[in-house]
């Protein structure tokens, strides 16, 4: 492949700002060099300014039991101010905390006075306090109250700046539109029941005098109230001046401000929201399922098109499965998008109806035959209705357990290969398919015994197709509705990352690929003994209804069917950043990409439990679609031929000078890439570093009763960090090894490759093969060969395919301080890969 380019994925690098932390212990931290008495004249100035803003407030501005207020002290920039020295009990001035970000110091003070803060302020300036300290020989001057006052920078009536947290800091409000907040509150179950009362009697009153009452819903922590209000950013501010309880004002988290979005949204109150289509080239999600909402007003401008396969009547969606699978297809977060009141779509939708609802028609267990077919006729119907050549992804959560009838044990179906076959045909498609949910009979035993009887749930078909990415669920959502009526609930996932309690897992043995291939969010299970509940808001997400005809146009969805369709948005997300991949390609980013959570590290100590309930681990959309100042990553697209035909000279010269001296040899060959690691990174050799490499095909499936055979597969290898590139290639081919004196090629390298944290005899045994090594820079400087090696399968069998070809896709990341600069020149240009017999 002298022509072949490794690619570098175009890389954002933002600039960095340089932050030290604050100090804890030790020495205090440098203070700033001012003028005493100018530094006491203008902090006292602003200190009377407080109690000139407060005089002049009408009477009428402030809620009756508002007699206290909030102050922020800003610090001197770069300063570090010393908060446990900034409230005083004796005049009731309490801490409330430091904005981790600005450093600014919130008080809850009882007298705006802020007489013990004068105090300290003037006994600054008093040179008659000045103390003077030796210590090692070395004398140095301190002044009264100097950790205190030294650092700040201004004294004044917090203002809704002071108050936002992050989320809130980082949006843009738009005037008159309302968001919801999560406003936090004097109170809290450890403080007097009187604060908490208080509280909830300002908020709810001035929330009815500003036009604004609504049910509230509250949250009762240790030492705050949470409130949750929908408000324009003008009101959130009225709220604020009006009331002297407000700590922190943020924008509620999503499942809260989704619960509030289904509960309050009706399809009327959408007129207005404008989704605006992708470009008419972008790629496209085709959901096979049951149909979709086309007139739905938050997918309608990105639809595509809409089909459904013969018998059924339209490609409508009578059941929701399919439109609810669309909104999450589509949108990344759909409750911002609502809140925004638009949205850009970045890919298309498209809908293949194969089925009206599960147990239905052509889904019952009667048709079970027919299956196969109906999704492959669903995915013809979806390409002939739109035949321009685009980037599609595919995804179907229909699926089918294998440990009920009317199959009798885990297997290759004809489904999975039609599975297969879908993905390997004409161009090659990516096909993403749900691991599929553990059967809801079970769901009980599996909550008491959570995680480890889910290894018996097994992934359903066609979930097990070699050539399909698998997306099984895990979760972060672990919050309960604050809500009296999941007082005695609990959740079965506790910890944010382990595996949701819906997901499936792998099958054991040898002949089975790493399954599910990656797992994304899916959801939590609720638990009230004896009984448990799917339908948690806060463990599942927001989407589309199918009911928006009746004025209900959003719903809720969660288990694999989520995951499998967020894992469709993240593919058309990686066509829409680098358009033309192939989809061999795109599933390899998205398993190269991910990685265990801590909590999924904690649940499945055993690499091979890990494997067969998380797969690869949760993708991140990051790392795969673009670099970074401390990463590097690799593309190369290429193909394998099964065998090639080369003219060789004849072991025996001819006799006669007109016979030609060569014959015709079916060959094999290798690849090699080399990959470059610039030793100049060794200035740092103790540097911690991370490689991973990923190579992804589709082969060509053939079912043989109950076996599918593989017409040609691939694995790979890595140059180890003690081989030299001979002892490497002697390695990975017996031609390059030296003959012993009875002729034969022994294997004469006793050195091995990096210490994989997987391993290639278990990665090899599918066609998306990952694997990652975590080590020091010293052991991977220098460049290093990768080999591609061809194992041969069904098309070797068969004289007239012996030459066909198998598209690949080769991606290598280097994690690392300094790797993206370093490794960045040397593939901008071509790079010469050798290939080998």
């Amino acid at each position: 492949m002298a022509d072949e380019r490794l690619r570098l994925l175009r890389g954002r690098v933002s600039d960095v700002d340089t932050y030290e932390s604050p100090q804890r212990g030790g020495s205090p931290p440098k203070l700033p060099s001012l003028d005493p008495s100018a530094h006491r004249a203008k902090l006292l100035q602003q200190i009377g300014n407080i109690q000139e803003e407060i005089a002049a407030r009408p009477d009428t501005a402030r809620d009756e039991l508002a007699t206290r207020e909030i102050v922020a002290v800003r610090p001197i920039p770069g300063a570090e101010l010393a908060p446990e020295q900034l409230d005083d009990r004796r005049s009731d001035a309490r801490l409330v905390g430091v904005d981790p970000d600005t450093r600014v110091v919130l008080l809850d003070v009882a007298d705006a006075k802020l007489d013990h803060l004068q105090a300290k302020v003037t006994d600054f300036a008093d040179d008659t306090q000045i103390k003077t300290k030796t210590k090692d020989g070395k004398i140095t001057i301190h002044r009264a109250s100097e950790r205190a006052v030294a650092p700040v920078d201004s004294i004044a009536l917090a203002g809704l700046g002071d108050l936002r947290g992050p989320r809130l800091r980082e949006e843009t409000l738009i005037d008159a539109r309302p968001y919801w907040f999560e406003i936090a509150c004097r109170g809290g179950y450890r403080r007097p029941l009187s604060e908490t009362q208080d509280s909830r009697t300002q908020i709810g009153r001035q929330l009815n005098r500003m036009g604004a009452a609504q049910r509230l819903q509250e949250f009762v922590a240790p030492e705050q109230i949470y409130f949750f209000v929908k408000l324009t950013g003008e009101q959130l501010d009225q709220l604020r001046a009006a009331t002297d309880c407000i700590y922190e004002v943020e924008l509620a988290p999503p499942s809260v401000r989704d619960l509030h979005l289904a509960e309050d949204t009706k399809t009327a109150q959408l007129g207005d929201f404008e989704l605006l289509p992708p470009p008419a080239d972008a790629p496209s999600v085709v959901i096979l399922d049951t149909g979709i909402a086309t007139a739905h007003p938050l997918l309608e401008a990105a639809i595509l098109s809409a089909s459904h396969v013969e018998p059924l009547p339209s490609s409508e969606d009578q059941y929701g499965h399919g439109t609810k699978m669309a909104g999450i297809a589509l949108y990344k977060d759909l409750g911002a998008a609502i809140e925004r009141r638009s949205a850009q779509a970045q890919h298309w939708l498209q809908s293949s109806r194969i089925l009206v609802a599960p147990g239905v028609g052509t889904a019952t267990d009667d048709n079970y035959e027919n299956w196969p077919v109906l999704m492959l006729d669903g995915v013809h119907a979806a390409e002939h209705a739109d035949p321009q050549p685009r980037d599609r992804v595919f995804v179907l959560a229909v699926t089918r357990t294998m440990q009920d009838p009317p199959l009798d044990g885990l297997e290759q179906t004809l489904w999975s290969h039609a599975a297969d076959q879908v993905a390997y045909g004409e161009h090659g498609r990516l096909l993403i398919v749900a691991a599929g949910n553990a059967r809801d009979h079970q769901w009980l035993a599996l909550a008491e015994q959570y995680p480890q009887l889910h290894l018996s749930e097994k992934i359903h078909q066609p979930a097990q197709a070699a050539n399909v990415l698998t997306v099984g669920a895990f979760t972060r959502r672990t919050t309960l509705p604050p809500d009296p009526v999941y007082a005695e609930a609990t959740v079965v996932a506790t910890k944010a990352g382990q595996i949701s309690p819906y997901t499936s897992t792998g099958l054991v043995g040898n002949e089975w690929p790493i399954k599910p291939d990656v797992v994304m969010e899916g959801g939590n299970l609720a638990l009230a003994l004896p009984l448990t509940d799917a339908a948690v808001p806060t463990l599942c997400a927001l989407t589309t209804s199918h009911k928006h005809t009746l004025g209900i146009p959003l719903g809720w969805t969660s288990m694999t069917s989520e995951a499998s369709a967020r894992a469709a948005h993240l593919s058309a997300r990686i066509w829409a950043v680098e358009r033309k991949l192939l989809p061999e390609t795109v599933r390899a980013l998205i398993v190269h990409s991910a990685s265990w959570t801590p909590a999924m590290i904690e649940q499945f100590t055993g690499i091979t439990d890990r494997l067969l309930a998380c797969g690869y681990g949760v993708p991140d959309e990051g790392v795969a679609t673009a670099c970074a100042q401390d990463r590097a990553t690799i593309i190369i697209e290429d193909s394998m031929p099964n065998a090639v035909t080369q003219e060789e000279p004849k072991k025996k010269p001819p006799k006669r000078a007109t016979t030609k001296t060569t014959e015709k040899h079916v060959r094999r060959k290798l690849k090699l890439y080399r990959l470059p690691i610039p030793t100049a990174l060794l200035d740092d050799p103790d540097a911690d570093v991370e490689l991973r490499v990923t190579l992804s095909y589709f082969t060509e499936p053939n079912k043989f009763r109950r076996h599918v055979f593989h017409g040609l597969d691939l694995k790979w290898d890595m140059q180890g960090p003690q081989e030299t590139e001979q002892e490497f290639l002697e390695r990975v081919n017996a031609l390059k090894r030296p003959k012993g004196t009875d002729g034969k090629r022994p294997k004469v390298s006793l050195k091995k490759s990096f210490l994989w944290e997987i391993g290639i005899q278990t990665r090899s045994r599918g066609t998306v093969q990952s694997d990652r090594w975590r080590g020091k820079m010293a052991d991977l400087a220098g460049d290093k060969l990768i080999a591609i090696v061809p194992v041969l399968g069904w098309w070797d069998q068969r004289r007239s395919m012996k030459h066909e070809e198998m598209r690949f896709a080769l991606v290598v990341s280097v994690f690392g301080p300094g790797v993206y600069g370093a490794i960045k020149p040397y593939v901008e240009v071509p790079v010469e890969a050798e290939i080998e017999v």
